[in-house]
């Protein structure tokens, strides 16, 4: 019988890669999957119609308005102003709210609506005869009341006229503001007739010419018409017609230098308080206007495809 040839073991096993075997093995990482074009109609209808603008300039407006009544109250404290006791609490106190609302995380909503209550409390006081703006008053409650109507909502809706220059309601919000603003004008027209100061007759007339700058707003859509221009000239020229008030006979009523200190207050608050109404408006209406053509606004320039500089970035 034939004997049985032991088994043999098997070879151990062998790579077949020329690699050495103490090489890590390579990851493949799969492809980064690829945007979609920012098309330049879209760039172009942020830039005619942005969802939430000047978020940070606003914040730059409540600094500078802090800072101008921390002024008014040390101002208030070596004895220029009215004379009050409470001007100086009540002008620190205002200055550290919207130094606050500046600095605190807030949405732009509730933002905006700090700055338009920080901009309107020393205003309203100031039409009443109160406060470090106390001299806002000085033709009565009337015509104070309707100044500042003129030097916030009608600059307001001029910012907003600027931003959303191709947004019809943006025209009918102006048109709106200056219909407000008609007893102001009246006034400071029937102010500049008045027999009196020849000075302070050109005053008020220059200060009625500021505000008819506003009708610029209704030039066509292909333009701001310089409208943020206008809108700061407005406030600026209300101002300078208050603070020149210290040139009249009754400049000491308000203290010593007190139409300049409603003068700087009041450029600051409805400076500030403009720029918040604008930015309510942008929350209000800013989706219905994205809905805006930008090739009729721009003409054929503003095709659907992507931009030279995005098809470069990647």
């Amino acid at each position: 019988m034939d004997s049985v040839p032991p088994l043999t073991p098997p070879p151990p096993p062998m790579s077949t890669s020329s690699l050495p075997p103490d090489v890590r093995p390579i990851t493949i990482v799969p492809p980064a999957p690829i945007k979609p074009p920012v098309l330049a109609s879209d760039i172009l209808r942020e830039e005619v119609a942005p969802i939430a603008p000047a978020q940070r300039a606003v914040r730059i407006w409540l600094v500078g308005f802090a800072l101008a009544f921390a002024a008014v109250a040390v101002a208030s404290r070596l004895g220029f102003g009215p004379h009050s006791r409470n001007v100086f609490n009540g002008s620190l106190a205002t200055a550290v709210v919207a130094l606050l609302a500046a600095l605190l995380p807030a949405p732009y909503a509730a933002r905006a609506s700090l700055a338009v209550i920080a901009g309107l409390v020393p205003l309203a006081l100031g039409a009443l005869g109160e406060g470090p703006l106390a001299a806002l008053g000085f033709q009565g409650h009337f015509w104070a009341a309707a100044g500042l109507v003129m030097v916030t909502l009608l600059p307001g809706a001029l910012f907003f006229r600027a931003r959303y220059r191709a947004f019809r309601a943006a025209r009918i919000i102006l048109a709106l503001t200056i219909l407000l603003s008609a007893p102001a004008m009246v006034g400071l027209g029937l102010d500049a007739a008045a027999e009196g100061e020849t000075v302070l007759r050109i005053i008020h007339g220059a200060t009625l010419l500021t505000a008819l700058t506003a009708f610029c707003g209704f030039m066509g859509e292909e333009t701001t018409g310089a409208c943020t221009a206008w809108a700061l000239l407005v406030i600026f020229g209300h101002a300078v017609r208050l603070g020149l008030q210290t040139l009249g006979s009754n400049s000491q009523l308000y203290g010593p230098w007190g139409f300049v200190v409603g003068a700087v207050g009041e450029f600051v608050s409805a400076a500030l308080m403009a720029f918040a109404i604008f930015q309510l408006l942008a929350v209000a209406f800013a989706r219905e206007a994205r809905k805006v053509d930008v090739h009729r606004i721009v003409g054929p320039g503003a095709e659907d495809r992507p931009p030279l500089t995005s098809m470069t970035s990647e």
